[in-house]
């Protein structure tokens, strides 16, 4: 687990998925009042800042902790000049290499999130896993989400 210090004030937590959930809590301050956290998922497409922007428009309030939550994929093969090959069999440099390019990645991401958002207070959690809706799901009683906001392309809502 890798803790990293955003310009904002902003906590930037990789948290590694193994066979079980295995999270870092971060801690909550005792002068937040009982349902002023609101979690919302971000990742790469524009129903993520949709909903970042509905989040703050409808359900935050200036007192409110916000925590934006993005998963990304586990790493199991890296890419070199020779194709993509399984992590284990390239050297360590190179994992390192192209772990930090990801980062650097996931970076200029979540600062779009964090530039959108910057009034509040709040955290970023990083999750790798494979199964984002998953992920997302075991966090609900793990640090008792009562606000989880999540977006959605028009073409992926169903009617009843």
């Amino acid at each position: 687990m890798q803790q990293i210090r955003n310009k904002s004030d902003w906590e930037i937590e990789e948290i590694v998925e193994e066979t079980e959930v295995s999270l870092k809590i971060p801690s909550k301050a005792s002068s937040e009042a009982d349902g002023d956290e609101v979690y919302v998922a971000v990742g790469k497409s524009s129903s993520s800042m949709e909903a970042l922007s509905w989040a703050l428009k409808h359900v935050a309030k200036p007192s409110s902790t916000l925590y934006l939550i993005h998963v990304f994929p586990e790493v199991h093969l890296i890419p070199t000049p020779l194709g993509m090959v399984p992590k284990d069999q390239v050297s360590p440099q190179q994992v390192e290499a192209y772990m930090d390019r990801e980062r650097n990645k996931r970076r200029e991401l979540l600062q779009k999130f964090l530039n959108q958002c910057s009034t509040f207070k709040g955290e970023t959690l990083l999750i790798e896993s494979n199964l984002v809706a998953k992920a997302i799901v075991d966090l609900i009683p793990v640090l008792c989400i009562k606000r989880l906001i999540l977006g959605t392309t028009k073409s992926n809502i169903w009617l009843i």
